[in-house]
């Protein structure tokens, strides 16, 4: 039996009515469960206590569909150490699981880079400052991101303009990746970068046991410089050096 198009049209109107009733507003698929995925148990209580403070963005009972995650991301980034929120939903237990996305941060902010005594700064990977206070940071750490506590210090000046002040921080950044990707693996663990200006940039590391500072001048010709270094730490009457100088690759010198 075939049936006419105007009624499976109906049908499937009605199927749709149905569906959306039960989702949004029957008691049926509802919240029955909802779990932070956070290692740190009293964190994800203050978390829930956040989300359930009037008005309270999701709660047992609410109608699981009508859950928002971006009320509860809004919500939760009163939390300073959170960036985002994942969402998940089970319609068949009724469970709701809140996955937190913490901010990024590449490096701490020196205190003559600070403006905000009673904060701690930081830049983030977007190369945006941002300041926490101790015990935000302590929730972050809670939460199970020990990025917090493993991080260089950077010390850059106010640029004159924004895009100079950008491109400061891309150059910082791009140090930062350079000992995170390349010469971690090589015995270097960052400590400190610090320029006063794009053509003065100087890192702090430490190198199988030793502090080493590098000149790097500007990030121009990395790649050589990089070389360069190798080529003088990989020398026998080198492996006491403390002070290396790439500001001019071809030239360089130790001390």
């Amino acid at each position: 039996m075939r049936l006419h198009p105007r009624l499976i049209l109906l049908l499937s109107i009605s199927l749709i009515g149905v569906l959306a009733y039960l989702l949004g507003f029957s008691k049926v698929f509802v919240v029955k469960e909802i779990e932070v995925d956070i290692k740190d148990k009293a964190i994800a209580t203050q978390i829930k206590n956040r989300l359930s403070q009037p008005p309270a963005v999701v709660q047992l009972g609410d109608q699981i569909a009508r859950v928002d995650r971006r009320e509860i991301a809004n919500r939760l980034r009163e939390f300073a150490w959170v960036e985002n929120v994942e969402l998940d939903r089970n319609l068949i237990n009724g469970k709701i699981l809140i996955r937190i996305i913490s901010r990024t941060p590449i490096a701490r902010l020196s205190s003559t880079s600070s403006s905000q005594v009673a904060s701690i700064g930081f830049m983030g990977e977007d190369l945006e400052y941002f300041y926490l206070s101790r015990q935000a940071i302590d929730e972050a750490i809670a939460s199970g991101d020990s990025s917090w506590q493993q991080m260089p210090e950077l010390t850059l000046p106010a640029g004159p303009t924004d895009a100079a002040n950008n491109e400061l921080k891309e150059s910082a950044r791009e140090l930062i990746e350079l000992f995170d990707q390349e010469l971690e693996g090589r015995g270097f663990e960052l400590r400190r970068v610090s320029a006063r200006d794009g053509a003065s940039f100087i890192t702090s590391a430490n190198y199988l046991g030793r502090s080493i500072e590098i000149s790097w001048g500007s990030i121009s010709d990395i790649g050589l410089k990089v070389e360069v270094l190798e080529r003088l730490l990989a020398q026998d009457e080198n492996k006491k050096v403390r002070r290396i100088n790439l500001i001019d690759p071809l030239k360089p010198t130790v001390r």
